[in-house]
């Protein structure tokens, strides 16, 4: 990981954020911008502050977009891993967990430069003595080992046996 004395003297005039925001129906969405010492709000959400990392995806049209995320277990990533893991692996399956990957730009009170919105997977979450890594990827439903739940008041044709 780049140290601190390099972030801070390196730093654009003007602030740029990158934040994450994992959310699942199982939990309340957590919000998480990187290399801040304090929280910031942006389009109304409060984020955490976190130390951490982010590869973005090479966007060339014939890989899997990929982001992993290299995170400081302290406060933020030490939760954010025991919310991953209280969900259950079946209802992961049937609906994988969101992260949600923004730039922001400080102009004009906040302003998104570019985003991405994938899965992370069951095995996507991975733990060291001093940080957290998540990997994010699209996943294709269609290919997914999950078989669609039919309602009756959908197909009323269906009945219970």
């Amino acid at each position: 990981m780049t140290s601190n004395a390099t972030i801070w003297t390196t730093a654009n005039p003007i602030m740029e954020f990158d934040t994450m925001m994992i959310s699942h129906s199982s939990f309340s969405p957590v919000y998480v911008v990187f290399n801040q010492y304090d929280s910031v709000t942006l389009n109304g959400n409060e984020y955490l502050p976190c130390y951490g990392e982010i590869t973005y995806p090479v966007v060339d049209g014939e890989t899997t977009p990929e982001v992993q995320v290299d995170m400081a277990r302290a406060l933020v990533g030490d939760e954010i891993e025991r919310l991953i893991k209280s969900i259950p692996p079946w209802k992961r399956m049937v609906e994988p967990v969101i992260a949600t990957f923004q730039h922001w730009s400080e102009e004009n009170g906040g302003t998104l430069m570019f985003g991405y919105e994938l899965n992370i997977s069951s095995e996507g979450v991975s733990m060291s003595i001093d940080s957290v890594t998540i990997k994010a990827q699209k996943l294709n439903q269609m290919t997914r080992s999950v078989a669609r739940l039919y309602e009756i008041t959908e197909w009323p044709g269906l009945q219970n046996t």
